[in-house]
């Protein structure tokens, strides 16, 4: 939660990722305002500042099984060079029904199993158009559950969920927005460093709370500073939670938020995250 002191209004800024890892949770749920950068070219793959190479987590999402660390990935169709927001899903490989069965092989003997898995399948085999529209849906489904809302269908929307966010005293988060939708980024000819400006001056921000491989990647601080944004890195490290296969596999730390929610109740999310 944020202190009475701190005036300052923090943005976060991240593409719409399927199923969400931890720290993706940790980071925008201690901001007060969520921009989700839907319109980022969607990218199976990144290459990150130490010269290594690792998915995106875009399309990908990453589970335990009993033989360790399984990534489950979203089938789209190729057309190009297109944002999060335009990249089309295709349900011609069966990759929903793929899943299911890896989450009940991989969580079947899970303390929440049962009421989550039925609501996964309500969420999965709705059939979205982009990939941003899946991923938002994941991403407002782990919402429901770590602010104790009763799941439907019917409330995996943001304005929904921004509703009960402007209200919430559990986390900093009130707001959240989707990037395609912002006047701000009109101009094309903006840079990475001048959309994010533009976006935290959009949203009224005076503080990018950000990952540490944008900011070793990308980020100007003296763009921002001279632009009076102030830069936070995100500093969070994976407290231990109850996992299945701890004999065979140890502790993985910063797996999917479908692992936490399998394995822990809400107010046990809550603490981990925060």
């Amino acid at each position: 939660m944020m202190k009475s002191e701190d005036k300052r209004i923090r943005y976060s800024g991240i593409q719409p990722q399927y199923f969400p890892r931890l720290h993706y949770f940790a980071r925008i749920l201690n901001a007060d305002i969520l921009v989700l950068r839907d319109d980022a070219q969607f990218v199976r793959k990144h290459k990150y500042p130490n010269g290594s190479v690792d998915k995106s987590y875009q399309a990908h999402t990453p589970i335990k099984q009993a033989t360790g660390r399984q990534l489950l990935f979203v089938t789209t169709k190729h057309d190009g060079f297109l944002p999060v927001a335009e990249t089309k899903i295709s349900y011609e490989q069966e990759w929903v029904q793929d899943h299911l069965k890896a989450l009940q092989i991989a969580y079947s003997q899970a303390p929440f199993f049962k009421n989550t898995f039925k609501e996964l399948e309500t969420v999965l085999k709705k059939q979205y158009i982009s990939l941003s529209e899946l991923n938002i849906a994941t991403l407002i489904w782990g919402f429901l559950h770590l602010l104790g809302e009763e799941f439907s269908e019917g409330k995996l929307n943001l304005g929904f969920i921004n509703k009960i966010f402007k209200k919430n005293n559990l986390f900093r988060l009130k707001e959240i927005k989707k990037a395609s939708e912002s006047k701000a980024l009109k101009d094309n000819n903006l840079s990475t460093n001048e959309k994010i400006i533009a976006l935290c001056r959009e949203v009224g921000a005076t503080e990018d709370y950000c990952g540490g491989t944008g900011a070793a990647a990308y980020m100007s601080d003296d763009l921002f500073s001279s632009s009076g944004i102030e830069i936070t890195v995100q500093d969070w490290k994976c407290k231990e939670y109850p996992q299945l296969f701890r004999k065979q596999q140890g502790f993985i730390p910063d797996l999917s938020i479908l692992d936490l929610l399998f394995n822990v109740k809400a107010s046990d999310a809550r603490r981990i995250l925060s």
